[in-house]
């Protein structure tokens, strides 16, 4: 597998930060941007929405299953 670079200025170095002073995206997302230059090449959402679903899941059938929980 080859080295991630930056589509701007070649860097290899990448950071997460926190998406501020973007219209219509909300606080609750990080860019990927590079360590160098700034240039954002990805966006996360701040919190898993895997490990959100599981711990509703895992309530869910807590509550359907009142005498295993």
């Amino acid at each position: 597998m080859g080295t991630s670079t930056c589509p701007k200025c070649g860097n290899t170095s990448f950071e997460c930060v926190e998406a501020l002073n973007v219209q219509h995206l909300g606080p609750e997302h990080n860019f990927i941007q590079c360590a160098a230059c700034g240039a954002v090449v990805g966006v996360l959402e701040r919190q898993n929405i895997g490990v959100r679903l599981n711990t509703i899941e895992c309530k869910l059938d807590a509550l359907a299953n009142p005498q295993n929980g």
